[in-house]
């Protein structure tokens, strides 16, 4: 997932203008995509046997209205769409996907083909995590799990009236963000054929818009957040614990896109009491089963869109009584603006490639 999200900022170079061409329609489109699962431990050896396929179903519509969110991103497309993945592999099966998903032109005009796609949803997996029928499949713990995608879209084979040929690569990743371990996740990079039909006769049209400048709040602002949630820790069936957390940080607008954060995470997981008994049993240590909460300090960025954004944060833990996994984490998700003041967040905590918790969470900007 950090990569997945970490390559949908560095390709997000949209351009907006006054005066925009663009294409009322809906359409439909079928993609055949094979590829590659990607071995990022040691533990997932055992279950990649060979390359994977699949098809993606895309339904897609543009909207045309004057919105600040439709200007800025150059009026992209939305929609939903469906996913099947078959790993062709005995341990890791098959899996299927549903998602909303927005394509974001990277070029401003009617005629570019180069898009940015980004999917966000749940999945479903054939295959798990069974000690004694399936013990190798360290990537999936669960069949309920979490999804999503970032393709590129590129190069049309065919444009014929209502009917088009496009080539893509994509980004696929599975995982239940450690609701139940093992949960190593799965990523895949994937080629893809696609076929896409018009539902309806496509209008040019010219949208001419008054030149004014979008009015930007720059101020610093302190923002205070609450999140929760259940999570299990790397021992398998070690049970679910809830999780606490208290964020305090600074935010910056610096442009129509984008704002800067700044702050310190105070952590207190349940599970992590119950994982330091168990070490200390197993392994003869003497850690305080007392002691289990983390303080991390965190820079991060906001990719605005309308009352959403999409949050990035990499955090170092600076009080750390129990060494778990990593010092270095991550946090990625999505935060909605329900007032002037108020927020809400749901987001993904990452200890580099293993997700540690699912974050639900509601703010306060003062």
């Amino acid at each position: 997932m950090k990569n997945l999200i970490l390559t949908f900022f560095l390709l997000f170079t949209i351009l907006a203008s006054s005066q925009t061409n663009a294409t009322k329609y809906n359409n439909i489109q079928m993609d055949f995509f094979y590829g590659r699962p990607i071995e990022h431990d040691k533990k997932l050896k055992n279950a990649i046997e060979g390359n994977s396929y699949g098809i993606l179903l895309s339904f897609n519509n543009n909207s045309l209205k004057n919105t600040t969110f439709n200007k800025l991103y150059n009026y992209p497309e939305r929609g939903f769409s469906f996913l099947y993945q078959n790993f062709n592999s005995t341990v890791l099966g098959e899996v299927y996907g549903g998602y909303r998903h927005f394509n974001y032109k990277l070029k401003n005009t009617a005629t570019s083909n180069l898009k940015l796609i980004t999917g966000f949803g749940l999945g479903y997996a054939t295959k798990s995590y069974n000690a004694i029928s399936n013990p190798n499949n360290h990537a999936i713990g669960s069949k309920l799990l979490a999804s999503a995608y970032l393709k590129l879209q590129f190069f049309k084979l065919l444009n014929k009236e209502r009917l088009s040929l496009n080539t893509g690569l994509s980004l696929i990743h599975f995982s239940n963000i450690a609701f139940k371990n093992p949960n190593l996740g799965i990523n895949t990079i994937n080629l893809h054929l696609g076929i896409n039909y018009l539902l309806e006769t496509s209008k040019s049209t010219i949208i001419k818009e008054k030149h004014t400048e979008i009015s930007l709040d720059k101020k610093l602002y302190f923002n205070l957040i609450l999140r929760g949630g259940y999570n299990e820790s790397l021992e398998i069936d070690s049970g679910l614990f809830p999780f606490y957390a208290v964020t305090f940080y600074a935010s910056k607008t610096i442009n129509n896109f984008s704002s800067i954060t700044f702050g310190t995470d105070y952590f207190k997981s349940e599970f992590l009491k119950n994982h330091i008994k168990i070490k200390n049993i197993e392994e003869g240590k003497n850690y305080n089963e007392n002691d289990y909460t983390r303080v991390g300090l965190f820079v991060g960025h906001e990719l605005i869109q309308n009352n959403f954004s999409f949050i990035s944060q990499i955090g170092y833990t600076i009080y750390y009584p129990f060494p778990y996994v990593s010092r270095v984490y991550e946090r990625f998700g999505l935060k909605y603006k329900l007032g002037k003041h108020l927020f809400s967040e749901v987001s993904m905590k990452i200890n580099l490639f293993r997700a540690e918790a699912l974050e639900v969470g509601l703010g306060y900007k003062f």
